[in-house]
């Protein structure tokens, strides 16, 4: 189901959370991410076996597959963290 994301150019080199996040361009604090690099890439695992690239699968344009990480990556961060931040209250 994720065939699609590891045909993205240079996901296969990606080797930490933080490479992800640079690879993406996606903004995090450090500090959260450390924390809660386990239910980031969960989450983020989770959408990426949960969606589907929206393109013809004779197009070689992978610009789309890689928005669509780049957002899912950034829902996950936003959706962990805002979770984290409502248990503190």
């Amino acid at each position: 189901m994720m065939e699609w994301f590891y045909q993205l150019p240079g996901v296969n080199t990606l080797d930490s959370l933080e490479s992800f996040f640079s690879f993406f361009g996606v903004p995090c604090e450090p500090e959260r991410l450390q924390r809660a690099s386990v239910l980031i890439l969960r989450e983020f695992r989770q959408r990426l076996q949960d969606a589907v690239p929206l393109r013809n699968s004779l197009e070689s344009d992978t610009d789309t597959g890689w928005q669509l990480a780049r957002r899912l990556l950034n829902e996950s961060y936003l959706a962990v963290c805002e979770h984290q931040e409502a248990s503190y209250e």
